[in-house]
């Protein structure tokens, strides 16, 4: 079995290395390789790869070319007009088969799992559960939610205690987890006043720092290949006996959330057949309602209803949570942000009387920069892949300068080419931000933006930002993300005081960026001193 592994590791090293063209961006400046099998990806994906991947943007520019998998070249590009063209024109340029395929795996046939027409009606039909309009009517369940949290952090920091140590993050993955439970499946994980395990929870917690781990990313792009040489059986015997720890862990995440998943979407189901929770508000029953509504061929299969709720969920968790995090921190960093922001919500809160509905939360112009600022300097995912699906050629927004001297205003891309999208060089990119691209400053958000950004037309649907992606790949709950993070931040704000703690914490590159407290460790958690806001 041990010699069978290996031929199929060298079938699949001849493979790439004849399908792959190896010269096509010979011309375009970039690094030396790291490495003969791995190229730059470890560089590119590690722990700790900020320098690099900022080294690299400073020296190289907004077009590189860099060192993939067995030898093949890729291009690494935050190029306004290059983007575009990639973001935007899915005929030509799609998320990997490795991607695609083993988020199939892993979460079933959700929008993160499927490509072309399937996607295209799985979009359609979720839209508008993330419409503003929808979102209005939720507020009350984030309030419901966010009001426990609060009592929850109350019960450990005392009333005049100076100053008590939390972990931040957990906090808010707890709280995120049970918002998208309840406002997204109908479901309750976690009362938050009362520590109460829940193994569906902790797979959900457990998920992304797993299955976005440097080595699962590299080993996920093995998958396409062993499903055209081997059977399924054969597939998940492999990652069982994986010497690859997370390898393994991601099967048990995987199962354990599929079969509570399933049991909860079938209970959910057979309730609305029967009539009842006719009017629950959660994404869910609104997508079961629109589905039942809906004409045969728009009707989605119960697998991919089962795909999006899974997809929902881990969509939504670390993303949201580990940015309110960040964004804590930050404030406990800039005591004299957070006091201006405190005195923005006391002052809403007290006109309205308690708490902000959808509209005034909104029309709050220093949360939405705080908000902004921070998911624009530390957006929780760094990069996005594609691939060029046929040779194309790609215009440039401002030429490159080539190795031989000369100067590029279009770059050819063979059929095959990994294009990776640099949301963090984008987002801090100082030729449009100006020079002050790498500090984190919510005043740039309450005047207007640099023409020169203006004009670059960067193609995010968010402020001017990569954040969130564009067009019909881009995150279709952002509105609801944003939503939840003004609604938990304006309550925390408004309760307690944020301090540094002396628990250092570093932030690891990932899927989704996540702190710990050493760059050795690999538990997630992020701790800040909390003191309560006196009132009155």
């Amino acid at each position: 079995m041990i010699l069978y592994v290996a031929l199929l590791c060298a079938a699949f090293f001849l493979w790439k290395r004849l399908r792959t063209p190896r010269f096509s961006l010979d011309k375009l400046p970039g690094p030396p390789s790291g490495s003969f099998l791995l190229g730059n990806a470890l560089q590119l994906s590690e722990r700790q790869s900020w320098d690099f991947l900022a080294s690299i943007a400073r020296k190289y520019g907004p077009v590189i070319k860099v060192h993939w998998l067995f030898g093949a070249a890729a291009l690494y590009t935050f190029d306004p007009l290059a983007l575009s063209h990639v973001i935007k024109d899915t005929a030509k340029y799609e998320e990997p088969s490795w991607y695609i395929e083993t988020n199939h795996m892993m979460l079933g046939p959700g929008l993160l799992s499927v490509s072309g027409d399937m996607h295209r009606k799985q979009r359609k039909m979720l839209t508008p559960v993330f419409s503003a309009k929808h979102l209005r009517t939720v507020v009350p369940i984030f309030y419901r939610v966010t009001d426990k949290l609060i009592d929850a952090v109350s019960s450990r920091v005392p009333a005049h205690a100076e100053g008590t140590g939390i972990d931040i993050l957990g906090w808010m993955s707890r709280a995120a987890l049970e918002l998208i439970g309840q406002a997204g499946i109908g479901y309750s994980f976690d009362p938050l006043t009362e520590d109460v395990p829940d193994a569906y929870a902790d797979a959900v917690k457990n998920f992304a720092p797993v299955t976005t781990a440097s080595e699962i990313l590299l080993f996920r792009q093995l998958v396409p290949f062993f499903e055209r040489l081997a059977p399924a059986w054969f597939h998940r015997w492999v990652m069982e006996m994986s010497p690859v720890r997370n390898v393994r862990r991601t099967v048990q995440i995987t199962d354990a959330l599929y079969e509570r998943s399933l049991e909860i979407f079938r209970t959910k189901k057979a309730a609305l057949e029967a009539g009842e929770d006719t009017d629950s508000k959660d994404i869910m029953s609104i997508l079961l309602r629109a589905n039942m509504e809906a004409s045969g061929e728009d009707q989605l299969p119960e697998d991919q209803l089962l795909g999006q709720m899974s997809t929902i969920i881990f969509a939504a968790m670390d993303t949201t949570s580990n940015s309110m995090s960040r964004t804590l921190q930050l404030l406990a960093e800039h005591p004299e942000v957070q006091t201006k922001l405190r005195r923005e919500i006391a002052d809403a809160k007290l006109a309205a009387g308690g708490h902000l509905d959808y509209d005034q939360l909104h029309a709050l112009p220093y949360l939405d920069a705080v908000c902004r600022e921070t998911l624009r300097l530390h957006p929780p995912g760094s990069q996005a892949v594609r691939v060029a699906l046929e040779d194309t050629v790609l215009p440039l927004y401002q030429p490159v300068r080539a190795t031989d001297g000369t100067l590029l205003h279009e770059v050819t891309v063979p059929r095959g080419t990994n294009i990776l999208i640099s949301v963090i060089a984008s987002n801090r990119n100082e030729a449009l931000w100006g020079p002050d691209a790498g500090e984190w400053k919510p005043e740039r958000w309450l005047a207007p933006l640099p023409a020169a950004l203006e004009s670059a037309a960067i193609p995010g649907v968010y402020s001017n930002l990569m954040t969130f992606l564009g067009g019909s790949r881009s995150c279709i709950g952002f509105t609801f993300s944003q939503l939840e993070m003004k609604v938990v931040l304006s309550e925390m704000i408004a309760n307690f005081t944020f301090a540094s703690s002396d628990k250092p914490v570093v932030w690891n590159l990932s899927g989704i960026s996540y702190p710990t407290i050493s760059t050795e460790s690999t538990k997630p958690e992020l701790w800040l001193n909390l003191r309560a806001v006196r009132q009155g």
